[in-house]
């Protein structure tokens, strides 16, 4: 389960048809968005297991990679981006948990 995640978040770094990827040429792609919503979805992890680290390195980066672009978005709705950034940053905690 967590492979198949794992190769599903990489793939959305894909600069044509990703969702990171495309952001990164200034586009906020709904259905990649909603794609991104039901990977992360798809992730538990119990508290006895140790995190995969390519997990951590993948999903630690998506808000602060999301900030970053915001600048490059052409032609976004700044309410309907931020609510992205939100939704998975909440997924991100329901999957890390916080401090």
């Amino acid at each position: 389960m967590i492979d198949s995640a794992i190769e599903s978040l990489e793939h959305e770094w894909e600069q044509d048809t990703g969702f990171f990827g495309l952001m990164r040429q200034g586009r906020l792609c709904g259905k990649g968005l909603s794609r991104v919503l039901t990977i992360l979805d798809g992730i538990s992890l119990d508290n006895s297991e140790y995190i995969n680290r390519k997990l951590v390195e993948i999903l630690w980066y998506i808000p602060t990679f999301m900030i970053w672009q915001k600048s490059r978005l052409i032609s976004v709705n700044e309410q309907e981006f931020e609510s992205a950034i939100t939704e998975i940053t909440n997924r991100l905690e329901d999957i890390l948990g916080v401090p």
